[in-house]
């Protein structure tokens, strides 16, 4: 599964494969003796059908199999008589909220200077753990695995919000080439939830896409800032021959994050133009060697160093 796949819930395991089976018990499908009501002969029938599903998919690497047996209304058929949920692990415990020990709720919650932020909590035998955060308005969850603490990245925060976060302890592994119980309101393992704003004052890194944050800041750039300068004609050529910049002017404003683009693109280009120059061809070699140094030239124009390591 994805990074993103929110509540619904965007879920960053590192399984292969989920598959999720809804059984639904429709009257006409129901075991012959089936009486309204009678939980165990619909699950009877509900598992019947699941098992197929999981024979399908048993021999499969790192597939989960998860079922959920529902009546016709959307009611979902008591697990309790037929899919016995084995016991959760003990919750994590919440350490660390936006650089605050422990964790806060209501008007006391603490406020981020910055989107990118963290958050940590610790497990009683240092298992891995699953984390899960959303808007306090109700918005999407976002759930992730693989690292100690929960690390917001650009476009996770945004400033001026408020969110609550949680966590528990990553069992899914334990369910690869099984068949497991879907239950979509299971509270069981998580720890409390946590509460936090984030300044409206904060650097909004929403609208940083796929441009490096590491490089944006290496050039002192700002995400939320415009910036202008001079090229000549020469310059405006090159940039557009090792960009994709289209259409050049001598006065270019342009923001933090897209100028942050356009060097990357030129340092790319001289690095790829570089591998395929010829010994005997100089214009290459030239070309790249023009190109690093419009990198560095547009570096100093925006007010960053004279050689960034794009």
């Amino acid at each position: 599964m994805t990074r993103a796949e929110r509540a619904r819930t965007v879920l960053r395991w590192p399984v292969r494969c989920a598959v999720l089976v809804i059984v639904l018990a429709a009257a006409g499908s129901a075991p012959t003796g089936a009486e309204p009501g009678d939980d165990t002969a619909l699950y009877a029938y509900c598992r019947r059908a699941v098992q197929k599903t999981f024979d399908k998919y048993q021999d499969e690497r790192g597939i989960i199999v998860f079922f959920n047996c529902e009546r016709p209304d959307g009611t979902t058929v008591d697990p309790e008589l037929w899919a016995p949920i084995p016991p959760a692990r003990p919750a994590p415990i919440p350490v660390m909220t936006v650089g605050l020990a422990g964790c806060v709720t209501g008007p006391g919650r603490p406020v981020a200077g910055t989107t990118l932020t963290s958050a940590l909590a610790t497990s009683s035998q240092d298992e891995a753990i699953i984390y899960e955060f959303q808007p306090l308005d109700g918005g999407e969850a976002v759930g992730t695995s693989g690292s100690a603490a929960l690390e917001f990245v650009p476009g996770d925060l945004m400033p001026g919000g408020s969110y609550r976060w949680r966590a528990r302890v990553d069992d899914i592994a334990e369910h690869v080439n099984t068949l497991s119980y879907w239950r979509p309101d299971d509270e069981r393992g998580w720890s409390p939830w946590c509460e936090f704003s984030v300044s409206a004052d904060a650097l909004d890194y929403s609208g940083l896409g796929d441009v490096s944050l590491e490089a944006l800041n290496e050039l002192g750039l700002r995400p939320d800032r415009t910036y202008t300068i001079k090229l000549s004609s020469r310059q405006q050529r090159l940039l557009r021959e090792g960009s994709d910049i289209g259409r050049t002017s001598s006065r270019m404003t342009l923001t933090g994050p897209r100028w942050t683009d356009l060097l990357m693109q030129l340092a790319t280009f001289a690095a790829t133009t570089d591998d395929v120059a010829d010994e005997d061809d100089s214009s290459l070699a030239k070309a790249a060697s023009d190109a690093r140094a419009l990198v560095d030239t547009i570096s100093v124009k925006l007010g960053g160093p004279p050689h960034p390591k794009l």
